[in-house]
């Protein structure tokens, strides 16, 4: 039978549609040794950074150690949680994300994400940008029924967040490890912002791995590993 606290949970924080279904797969290419936790958004309440990140903390494991994961939008999150070094937190894992606005011309355009059309995007545009695949049918169909499932003011309400964000202050003040995956054949995170983001944690592992910007989603044969082995490389009871 395996001990509970042989080893820290893996807190995961999904990207923009704030469901968490799409780490399903994910989860179980992790294995059976690896707990985790996904703490999903409300998917009816348009909440900023500030109000997802006091939902997280609240949310957090009180009885047992916890290596935290921030995928896409949720990578600001977890940078400011490490940096105020909560109990029992041992690292940091950060996925195709990053920890300021990653798309600096547009920030001014954050004031109009309300009449960005989030449900109506063609599959077919929306298949090479998240799954790095040009046949749209190739995307699993969890893709569309998390975000189907999460109200259109919801989403623009976090695009216009991480138009904003800006986490880069955190940076100096994360202790724990941290773990960087990013996606060579990311379209929705510019490489320039993962330049940035890798940069400014010289102490971050960091891996590159070949796919698109759902990397956990699309190649969750490579991601697991190398989690897994993070884990089990920083923990010592």
């Amino acid at each position: 039978m395996k001990d509970a606290a042989s080893i820290p949970l893996l807190v995961l924080l999904p990207g923009l549609d704030g469901t968490g279904k799409l780490f399903a797969h994910f989860v179980r290419m992790l294995g059976e040794d690896i707990d985790t936790q996904v703490i999903a958004y409300p998917t009816d309440q348009p909440l900023g950074y500030e109000e997802l990140e006091h939902r997280v903390r609240a949310s957090l494991p009180a009885d047992r150690p916890f290596v935290l994961l921030g995928e896409s939008f949720g990578g600001p999150i977890a940078m400011r949680i490490a940096a105020s070094s909560p109990v029992g937190m041992r690292g940091l894992i950060l996925c195709g994300t990053f920890a300021k606005n990653p798309y600096p011309l547009f920030g001014w355009a954050s004031r109009f994400a309300w009449l960005v059309p989030v449900k109506s995007l063609p599959r077919w545009l929306r298949a090479p940008l998240m799954w790095g695949s040009k046949d749209a049918d190739r995307a699993p169909p969890q893709a569309e029924r998390a975000i189907a499932g999460v109200a259109a003011a919801v989403v623009r309400r976090r695009i216009a967040a991480l138009l904003t964000v800006d986490a880069s202050d955190c940076l100096e003040l994360i202790r724990v490890p941290a773990l960087i995956l990013y996606a060579r054949r990311d379209r929705v995170v510019p490489f320039a912002a993962t330049r940035w983001l890798t940069a400014r944690m010289p102490g971050a592992e960091i891996a590159p791995i070949e796919g698109p910007h759902l990397l956990l989603q699309a190649r969750p044969h490579e991601c697991a590993p190398r989690v897994v082995q993070f884990i089990r490389n920083n923990w010592s009871p």
